[in-house]
């Protein structure tokens, strides 16, 4: 194949472009690139039309690592591919009907399982009513004034608010009535490929992608696909990197109202962007203090992280300046990537590549496949340390007897928390995690509750899905049965107890950890004893009284003599009570408590029925049982069909 072939061949590759601006541009650009001039510079392929490559009429770039970018007629990138054509990103642009200027309509990233993520800017507009005038001095208080109060109250830096919401964010309607406007863009979950079929992942703060000025933040980062941070950072430095062609754009900051800093964001802000902060200071700290991320200044990496797509292999690889960092393998129905520790840290899940002279082999704890790598990707050969790999007792599957249930490798990767975009309810699966920080609130603020718990010997845990994990002690020794109805959930929530138990030398506390597939092993379950319970009542149930009555008769007859007990279900239940020798030590409705709150900082429409509570019960120690339950004041509607059990639908 020649090279103008190779250039059209990954312009017009099926799936590629999907937007029709582009769709249809392309097609004129196909007929042109046979004719383009081509000019060498800095290692780079300028592909340009007249006499010399300029923004405006370079058409095609070839980057030393032989990744490709297509341009439009105004010079910006509207994608870009590796070597082989595999397309990395697609960005529609537009002009704006106002000013002329050009502005990012679309932007969607493929990531390393070939599943697509994609950013809509402006997505969303929010609008809030203040009202000053019973503040003494009202009438004299000016816009700075005003956003200094907003800082005091945020507390965020006051700069950071100004440059939030600049005077025109802030609308006067009189009276000391102020009209406070904020727009987000919005970044989602691609099924397809296309925004046809997007699912909301999270809002970020607006960016001027025509002239980048800021590093956004992704302000619900867990709940984020597998590799999106790589892909979106490999289109924001590419769009850095095109708009510093003529004038040196100014260092980005990293800004939120507030930020959300973590170990993991400044390694991959490190790793395409070089962190610089004031002298004598150290970048780190200043990162994670979300007053201070702000004054750390980011200037784009000479070699960023580069990925490439074996269609051959199955198999797609980052590497950087010669290092091989991970290699993810496409429809692997396990979502952790082969990393490459060097030798040196534990992989997940004891996944580990390694690089040696022509090939790399995946392992996975003391099984390997070796693969063949492409010459063009410039792989540097790697020595690693000689000493013995660490011995474990046993791998992840143990939870589940060695043999882990069948699970789709596109649901596994989207076994994440999904919030609604707008005015909607939460659904269960999501709620659960700020439903569990409730929880640990609850073990932290009950009266001699760690000592309680250190006492604990037997634990059920049942339709927490989501959070497994989470519910799951590894510094002791205990028993715990886990009753399950999502397989890929499951799966994942046993690997990251792996992991967590593996990086603290606790793995043998855990021998006596159980996933047991729900339908399959209820019956057993229940005829155990425990002194903890986690029990989560599906919200299809909250309107049968027969069914949640059912159940809180199963979970008191299994629950020992001075157990405790988490519980999720509606605000009626606790009418019954008593009549099970059960005492709420706690019980806080979902929508009161301070994770939801917190999360409506975030998402301010989302809403959870407020009749779905929190409880820390605790039987008592009598056993004798009352005749009969007495009357409730609230009472179930019974609106849906009579339902027995506890097993939820297939």
């Amino acid at each position: 194949m020649t090279k103008v072939e190779k250039i059209i061949a990954a312009l017009t590759r099926d799936g590629s472009l999907i937007f029709a601006n582009n769709l249809s541009y392309s097609v004129n650009l196909e007929k042109i690139i046979p004719h383009l001039k081509i000019e060498e510079k800095d290692g780079c392929e300028f592909w340009y039309e007249n006499e010399s490559p300029t923004v405006v009429n370079t058409r095609v770039k070839v980057f030393p690592s032989r990744h490709i970018v297509f341009y439009n007629e105004k010079g910006q990138r509207f994608l870009c591919t590796d070597p082989e054509g595999t397309p990395l990103h697609e960005a529609l642009w537009t002009e704006d009907e106002n000013t002329g200027e050009m502005q990012l309509a679309f932007a969607r990233m493929q990531l390393d399982c070939k599943q697509w993520v994609g950013i809509k800017p402006r997505a969303k507009t929010f609008s809030t009513q203040i009202d000053i005038s019973p503040h003494e001095g009202w009438e004299n208080m000016s816009l700075d004034e005003l956003r200094e109060k907003a800082a005091e109250a945020w507390r965020v830096p006051a700069s950071e608010v100004k440059y939030f919401y600049d005077d025109d964010h802030m609308v006067h309607q009189g009276e000391g009535k102020y009209d406070i406007r904020l727009t987000k863009d919005g970044l989602y979950a691609l099924h397809e490929g296309t925004f046809d079929k997007s699912i909301f992942i999270s809002f970020m703060f607006q960016v001027n992608w025509a002239k980048l000025d800021l590093i956004p933040v992704v302000e619900l980062f867990q709940s984020t696909l597998p590799g999106t941070g790589g892909a979106v950072f490999e289109f924001i430095w590419g769009i850095y990197n095109d708009q510093s062609r003529e004038e040196k754009l100014a260092p980005l900051r990293y800004r939120g109202l507030p930020t959300y800093p973590s170990k993991e964001a400044f390694n991959i802000f490190s790793a395409f962007f070089e962190p610089k902060g004031p002298e004598g200071k150290d970048i780190k700290t200043l990162f994670m203090d979300p007053q201070t991320s702000h004054e750390i200044t980011w200037t784009p990496q000479k070699y960023p992280p580069v990925r490439y797509f074996s269609e051959e292999q199955k198999v797609a690889i980052t590497a950087q300046d010669g290092y091989l960092y991970k290699v993810t393998v496409f429809d692997d129905p396990i979502t952790f990537p082969f990393i490459n520790c060097g030798g040196v840290r534990k992989p997940p899940i004891e996944r580990e590549v390694r690089v040696g002279n022509q090939t790399f082999t995946l392992l996975e704890g003391e099984r390997g496949r070796e693969i063949h790598f492409e010459s063009s990707w410039g792989l540097r050969p790697q020595t690693y340390s000689t000493r013995l790999a660490q011995k474990y007792p046993f791998t992840w599957k143990w939870f589940f007897n060695g043999e882990p249930p069948r699970v789709d490798p596109i649901k596994s990767i989207y076994t994440v928390p999904f919030y609604p975009e707008g005015q909607a309810d939460i659904d269960e699966s999501s709620m659960q995690p700020m439903v569990l920080d409730q929880i640990f609130h609850y073990m932290e603020m009950a009266p001699a509750m760690p000592a309680k718990l250190e006492k604990m010997e037997s634990v059920l845990i049942h339709t927490f899905d989501t959070v497994l994990a989470g519910c799951i002690d590894s510094s002791k020794d205990r028993a715990y049965t886990v009753l399950y109805s999502d397989p890929e959930f499951a799966q994942k929530n046993a690997q990251l107890l792996w992991n967590y138990a593996a990086s603290r030398e606790q793995l043998s506390n855990l021998e006596r950890v159980s996933f047991l597939e729900e339908q399959a092993h209820i019956r057993d379950a229940y005829s155990q004893k425990y002194d903890l319970i986690f029990k989560w009542i599906p919200f299809m149930y909250h309107q049968d009284r027969e069914a949640c009555e059912s159940m809180l008769t199963a979970l008191s007859e299994t629950l020992m003599p001075e157990g405790f007990m988490f519980l999720v279900g509606p605000r009626q239940l606790q009418g019954l009570f008593d009549h099970y020798k059960l005492d709420a030590l706690y019980n806080d409705p979902i929508y009161n408590m301070p994770f939801f709150r917190q999360h409506l900082k975030m998402c301010p429409e989302n809403q959870v029925n407020p009749d779905i509570v929190v409880y820390l019960a605790q039987k008592r120690g009598e056993q004798k049982k009352k005749a009969d339950p007495p009357a409730t004041e609230d009472t179930f509607d019974g609106t849906i069909p009579q339902m027995r059990g506890f097993r939820r639908p297939n």
